[in-house]
């Protein structure tokens, strides 16, 4: 009956993001809901007070203190590339480098170079629009395939390589204190694979589209976004590059850190786009960034609230042992676990932050796991699991982008699913394979 009442209260979590119920109130009420359904209809001894008071707060403020730099100072860096122009000028360059001939590859390449280089999927989504529009005008693709081709270079193997300043693999390369590089080879052979499932998807669903005669046809909101990118003073499309250069150089040849690594990227983007900030709005601007910062990390940490709730009834420890004892790799366990917290949350680092405690507590500290090279294995495959179920319809970003676009799910899912669900998970069974072909397991 436990079991039942804690899945009940997972599929809550899914229901109410799903209806566009904030996420704190969504945490709060499906912890209630377990937590109260629990003393009442089992025999399980559970102290409502102290769970819903101490556990639940501790483990929002558990999680806000520990990644608070990280996500703060990466919104304060995204937030120079969108007011400068430099999000745009990155975009803009690469789509006008590779011509109108390449429109799907550039506008996947213009994402992934954004995401990999340290800019938020939000705010490289609300730079590239209207140039997508633009390009989807110029080759007639359908509009039904912006949020998958955004997807296609933003959301996909930019947060599970190694190196990345995103935070799908800063969260478990930090909890399990390997460098973010780790396990360099299988994860960019990975990631390889993972791109090239993606062009050929994206590339097929582009074909399909136009032979079904579907064309594009822009909306009233639509002209008006493409008319207001004519004209605007952009930065120099390789000085925009310099701030993302500096941030994974700092990242991953220093030995600095996150926070130090980011701060060094704001500074390089305050000099390099000096010219084109408003300094006498500067200090609004980086209170924009910090707040937008701030409300992301908030949300994820409430999620985990709700997983540090649900982690301290007696069902969670039977459903965690059935999964951690299916048995072979700890690789294959430890990515199921985290693939489905992170389905069910719709929130990858808030899949992390609830499931590696748990996966620590049943591989490292039982001696499972005990080299460097295997908790780099653990790392990385932990890195891409995050990105696979995070993405089904009811995730946040999802919903968001698909909602802006003026597109529905039942438009546009479909293809976004299978670019930013199915061929992660593809990916996956790559990467664990190679982890043991590599000694990283």
């Amino acid at each position: 009956m436990q079991v039942v009442l804690m899945i009940l209260g997972l599929a809550l979590v899914m229901f109410l993001i799903f209806r566009g119920v904030p996420i704190f109130f969504t945490s709060l009420i499906s912890s209630l809901f377990i937590v109260v359904a629990t003393a009442i209809l089992t025999t399980a001894k559970v102290n409502v007070n102290q769970i819903m008071v101490t556990t639940f707060v501790n483990g929002i403020s558990g999680y806000f203190g520990n990644y608070f730099w990280l996500f703060l100072l990466g919104a304060i860096f995204g937030k120079l590339f969108e007011v400068s122009g430099a999000a745009d000028a990155i975009a803009g360059g690469i789509i006008n480098r590779l011509g109108e001939k390449a429109i799907v590859p550039s506008i996947i390449l213009a994402g992934f170079l954004l995401s990999y280089g340290g800019v938020s999927v939000f705010v490289a989504f609300f730079a590239m629009y209207p140039l997508m529009l633009s390009m989807f005008k110029k080759a007639d693709i359908t509009r039904h395939l912006l949020p998958a081709l955004y997807f296609a270079g933003a959301g996909t193997a930019t947060g599970m390589m190694p190196g990345s300043p995103a935070a799908h693999n800063i969260v478990p390369t930090q909890f399990l204190g390997v460098k973010t590089t780790a396990a360099f080879a299988p994860g960019m052979i990975t990631a390889a694979f993972e791109m090239v499932l993606v062009f050929i998807w994206i590339y097929y669903c582009v074909r399909r589209a136009k032979k079904q005669g579907k064309h594009f046809e822009a909306s009233a909101s639509d002209e008006e976004a493409m008319k207001a990118l004519e004209g605007k003073k952009l930065p120099n499309f390789w000085l925009s590059l310099v701030p993302m250069a500096v941030l994974l150089v700092l990242l991953n040849a220093t030995k600095l850190g996150v926070a130090p690594s980011l701060a060094g990227g704001i500074i390089a983007a305050l000099i390099c786009f000096y010219a084109n900030l408003e300094w006498k709005d500067i200090w609004k601007t980086l209170s924009s960034g910090t707040t937008g910062g701030l409300i992301t990390l908030f949300n994820t940490a409430t999620i985990v609230g709700f997983g540090t709730v649900v982690k301290s009834l007696p069902a969670f420890t039977i459903m965690t042992d059935a999964i951690t004892k299916i048995g072979g790799s700890p690789l294959i366990s430890a990515s199921i676990a985290v693939g489905l917290i992170s389905g069910i949350t719709g929130s990858g680092t808030g899949g992390q932050g609830i499931a590696l405690p748990v996966v620590k507590a049943n591989y490292i500290d039982t001696g499972l796991i005990t080299t460097t090279a295997q908790l780099e294995g653990l790392a990385r495959c932990v890195s891409i699991a995050a990105l696979t179920l995070d993405s089904l319809p009811h995730c946040g970003l999802v919903v968001s982008v698909i909602n802006y676009t003026g597109n529905t799910h039942k438009t546009s899912y479909i293809a976004a699913g299978v670019t930013n669900v199915v061929i992660p998970i593809i990916s996956l069974c790559l990467l664990i394979p190679l982890c043991y072909l590599f000694g990283y397991a």
